[in-house]
């Protein structure tokens, strides 16, 4: 047990509190961790509050962790000033958010840096295999599959339209899951699948990330855009998942090369080919007939 006389509260318990929940949420540090863990979960009764040191992990060493509560003024498992405890919970709170709060920020300025990155050049066979890689990391994720339900309904939703389909989401669905998922993510968007990009509204906090619009890019043919739905799991994978953002088609035009003709309107068009020639020889059959009996009742 640590020995000595209680400091005194005039030390700054607060101060140092702060730091090693720093210590804790930025950099991991397994006794920041038994720390914050122990005060978190500690016991409250007659106005004493105690905590128990006995329950931290054997790998650790007791004496750094007892040296650390002392730092903060919990001397042989007894908080020095109680009355002091929600203040001790409030403190934490706040490194914390303050922590997610600056990470947020420097996950948008590299995320600023990426979206105005240049473009590659894919060939489609590359493309096809890039994606593949990128699902077969992330689908099983559960926070990247709504990002990757929505584009599947992206492409989907592209085939036979002869204008591009847009899809609008905050940025904060790049940065939530960790700078690796915002990497590969933007990679895959701009690099591989040559999607474009504009603002649609500025976020000023810098918490959420701006309003922007993706448009799938207007080189992908519907053959391709099939091949590549076609490497996505089945829609059933997707089950209870809500797609990310808005999708809807926006006025950029498309080639009319790159537009596959459905199914559907191939034989629709059949038919009503022939339904057309049908309907001309019966009229034509129809004239005849009514200029011969005209002949007839002439004579």
């Amino acid at each position: 047990m640590a020995s000595g006389s209680p400091p005194s509260f005039d030390k700054n318990y607060s101060s140092e509190w702060e730091k090693i929940c720093l210590e804790f949420f930025s950099k991991d540090d397994k006794e920041a961790e038994a720390v914050v863990g122990l005060v978190e979960f500690a016991s409250r009764s007659n106005g004493e509050v105690t905590v128990n040191i006995e329950s931290i992990d054997k790998n650790l060493r007791k004496e750094k962790i007892e040296e650390l509560l002392v730092k903060i003024g919990i001397v042989n498992g007894v908080m020095v000033n109680p009355q002091e405890f929600d203040k001790y919970l409030e403190s934490k709170r706040k490194v914390r958010s303050e922590f997610h709060r600056e990470k947020a920020k420097e996950l948008f300025k590299e995320l600023d840096k990426l979206l105005h990155s240049k473009p590659a050049k894919y060939t489609p066979l590359h493309r096809l295999s890039e994606l593949k890689t990128y699902l077969a990391q992330y689908k099983t994720s559960i926070g990247a599959r709504p990002f990757l339900k929505g584009l599947l309904h992206v492409f989907k939703f592209q085939l036979h339209q002869s204008t591009l389909a847009s899809w609008t989401f905050l940025d904060n669905t790049l940065t939530q899951n960790g700078i690796d998922f915002m990497r590969a993510t933007v990679n895959l968007l701009i690099n591989v699948l040559g999607f474009t990009h504009t603002i649609q509204e500025v976020d000023e906090s810098g918490e959420q990330g701006s309003l922007r619009t993706w448009y799938i890019s207007s080189t992908l043919s519907d053959s391709e855009i099939l091949t590549l739905i076609k490497a996505f799991p089945k829609e059933k994978f997707f089950n209870n998942v809500k797609a990310t953002g808005l999708i809807e088609l926006s006025s950029q035009q498309r080639s009319p090369n790159l537009i596959k003709t459905s199914k559907g309107n191939i034989v629709g068009k059949f038919f009503l080919f022939w339904w057309n020639l049908l309907m001309w020889l019966f009229n034509f059959c129809f004239k005849s007939r009514k200029v011969e009996d005209e002949s007839l009742s002439r004579t």
